[in-house]
Order: C-alpha cells, then sequence, then structure tokens
C-alpha cells in the first residue's frame, strides 16, 4: 500500500472508494457522505457517490464538489441496476464498495461479486431496520434480503455502540464490526450560517420561540409526540411556533393530525431544507422525539450551532447527548415528557446556555469530521491490507 515517488520519499497508494447509497432524500445518512467526503484527503482516498434514485441527493453531492453519479431504480425488483453498477464498478476500477442502506446494501453487495479489483464491502448499519420499515410485508421481506446479503460484506461500521450492540445480537461477529461516530466539519458548518433568513421567510418575529423537528417524516422520527407535545406547550405560551421540517410519506397524516389538536396556525410544514446552519441558527430549541436512533447527526449539528437539544433517551441519542449536561433526554412515545422539557428549557435559559457550551466542547472533541475520516481511512487500509495478505 505503500510506494516511493521520484524522490524516494515513501507515498501512500490513493484508495478508490464507491460508496452506495439509495438518495432518495436528504438525511443522516447522505449527511454523513458529505462530511466524510469533504474531510478526506483525496490524494489518499478517491471517493465517488452513486444513488439509486435520480434526486435529490445526487444533486446535493454534486453541488458541494463530490464525484457523484445516479442509477436509477426503477422499482425494487429492478435488477437491471445491478448490471450498470457492475459496469461503473469495472469500468472505474474502484478498490472497495462503500454501501448504506437496505436497497444500497443489497445492490452493492450483489455488484461487487466477482469484479475483479474489488477487495472488500463495507457496510455502514445507520438505524434499525425493524423500525424504518413499520408495515409487516415491507419490515419482513427488507429484513430477509438484508440478513441472506449480509454474508458479502467484509466489514460494518457501526455509528454507536448501540448499533454494534444490535448488530451482535444478530449474529455479526463482534471483529467484523468497527464504531464509528459521525463526523461533522465545524468550521465549514458554521460558515454558512445565515441567522434570521428563515424567520424572515417564514414571517416569525425575533423574540417568538420556535421549537423545531428535522427529518424524514416517517412513524420512527416521533413527529406525531412532537405536535401532541406542540399542543400542551401552546396552553403556557400561545405564541409559540413549530416547524416539522422535511418530507416523506407521513406528511398528510401529520398535517391531519396538527389540524385535529387545533394548532395548525402554529405548525409550518417546511417540506426539505437543505441549509440547515441557517435553519438551526434561528431556532430556540431543537427536539429530537425518534422511537430509536443509530446515531443523531442532527444532534450533533445543533450543538456545533448552539441550539440546545431535548430528545430521546433512544439508540445512539444517549452516547451523543449526555442529559443534564450537553442537552436534555426525556422517554419515547411521552408528550407530556416532551412539552415538560421543552417549557424547562425555554424558562431556565441560564442552565441551557451551559448545555450549549458543553455541546459545543463535545462536537469538536468527539465528534469531529476529521477523526471520523481517518478513522475510516485506518479501516480501509486494514481491509485492503488483510485482502493482499489472505489467499
Amino acid at each position: 500500500m505503500v510506494k516511493a515517488n521520484q524522490g524516494g520519499t515513501p507515498q501512500v497508494k490513493q484508495i478508490r472508494v464507491l460508496h452506495v447509497i439509495g438518495g432518495g432524500e436528504f438525511g443522516g445518512a447522505e449527511r454523513h457522505i458529505l462530511n466524510l467526503a469533504r474531510a478526506m484527503d483525496p490524494q489518499r482516498v478517491s471517493l465517488t457517490v452513486c444513488c439509486l434514485f435520480a434526486a435529490p441527493f445526487v444533486q446535493v453531492a454534486r453541488r458541494a464538489g463530490i464525484n457523484a453519479t445516479a442509477i436509477p431504480m426503477r422499482h425494487k425488483l429492478d435488477f437491471g441496476s445491478l448490471q450498470r453498477l457492475r459496469s461503473l464498478l469495472r469500468e472505474e476500477q474502484f478498490d472497495l464498495v462503500h454501501t448504506h442502506g437496505v436497497r444500497a446494501n443489497l445492490l452493492g453487495r450483489l455488484s461487487a461479486c466477482g469484479v475483479p479489483g474489488v477487495r472488500a464491502v463495507i457496510t455502514t448499519v445507520h438505524s434499525l431496520m425493524s423500525l424504518d420499515y413499520p408495515g409487516f410485508w415491507s419490515r419482513t421481506a427488507n429484513l430477509c434480503t438484508e440478513r441472506v446479503s449480509r454474508r458479502l460484506t467484509t466489514h460494518f461500521i457501526a455509528v454507536s455502540e448501540g448499533m454494534r450492540q444490535h448488530l451482535v445480537s444478530e449474529g455479526v461477529p463482534r471483529e467484523k464490526i468497527s464504531v464509528i461516530y459521525n463526523g461533522l466539519d465545524v468550521e465549514n458548518f458554521l460558515s454558512g450560517a445565515r441567522p434570521g433568513l428563515f424567520r424572515r421567510q417564514w414571517g416569525i418575529a425575533a423574540g417568538v420561540p420556535v421549537f423545531a423537528i428535522v427529518g424524514r417524516l416517517h412513524s420512527v422520527k416521533g413527529q406525531a409526540y412532537f405536535l401532541r407535545a406542540a399542543a400542551l406547550f401552546l396552553r403556557h405560551r400561545a405564541d409559540a411556533r413549530f416547524l416539522v421540517v422535511g418530507y416523506g410519506p407521513d406528511r398528510p397524516a401529520l398535517e391531519n393530525l396538527a389540524r385535529e389538536l387545533g394548532i395548525a396556525d402554529k405548525v409550518l410544514f417546511t417540506g426539505f431544507v437543505e441549509d440547515i446552519p441557517s435553519l438551526l441558527a434561528d431556532l430556540d430549541l431543537l427536539v429530537i422525539a425518534s422511537l430509536s436512533e443509530g446515531f443523531s447527526f442532527m444532534a450533533v449539528e445543533a450543538m456545533a450551532v448552539g441550539v440546545p437539544v431535548l430528545a430521546t433517551a433512544v439508540g445512539g441519542l444517549r452516547e451523543v447527548v449526555e442529559h443534564g449536561r450537553t442537552g436534555m433526554l426525556v422517554p419515547p412515545r411521552d408528550p407530556d415528557a416532551l412539552a415538560q422539557g421543552m417549557q424547562w428549557l425555554l424558562e431556565h435559559p441560564g442552565e441551557a446556555r451551559r448545555m450549549v457550551e458543553a455541546g459545543r466542547r463535545a462536537v469538536r472533541e468527539k465528534f469531529s469530521a476529521t477523526a471520523m475520516a481517518g478513522q475510516t481511512e485506518a479501516l480501509y487500509r486494514r481491509l485492503l491490507g488483510a485482502a493482499e495478505d489472505g489467499p
């Protein structure tokens, strides 16, 4: 893996990696890839992204200067995309395939089989699949395809220790799993923040409390509990506004719930927002009401900006948010606890500021993009070294 240049100085061989992801949304896994790509040294790791949907992530990645392509699947059983992906691997001579998400896992693993030069497949596990697919048939089908194809993965990256424990409980050998926390390029992230932008755009005056929940509109993200908590909070502070940021299949049901609760005039469904730094800069509090989280990149981003975080004590969130020190944790599925947390943080600004400062320190110490990229590259090189030393 090391060769000498013309001057005799050791030169590390560049690794060519293809990241395969659905890319039909812009969530934590997509932001993870953006930050990883930005933090990698392109002389050491050449990173390309392949999306299985035509939008939106491939466009976001290209705007960020990342080499990105799309091989859209027309439907879930469109295995013609498998051949197109295999052709891409052969033509571009990738060393590694790195997959994210159940559909990308299946296609990425199968496409790598037998392709000359592809020496390992890595899968990053960002979330619990059992909760990502609430419908019985879709959950069963995806669990089956994941477990059947899992043996084709050389090594797994878990985004939290809790996620590693879950993989071990499902039979993945512990030695095949590395924990690498998601990381943020803090300076780059904060440089794009434009405070006041979204308040002006949405007509929300300065001084009006603004709470937001950010993520795909899916039952696992707990937006329904956020809305029920909003209805309770509004009994104490009638001028507050609540943002539901993101898009997904649950939007009609959530809009109906807001109307049923009588708070539709206080809730704004924003749709997809790309400018997350500016959005966070206009918040008084970020709420994460998830029923499950492998990690929570949004919590890290909020702490970096200096926004208090109120989150549910589930999965990797318990590793990101330290209760009472860098934010507040409450039980999941509990609107009363969420509403009480909102009220307490708003009424105790001194304690909230202390949590914000501790959160900022934690981001720089534990959740930096530099650390994430360094650990990921080290894993790549270890796997390639093992492949070279193997039979």
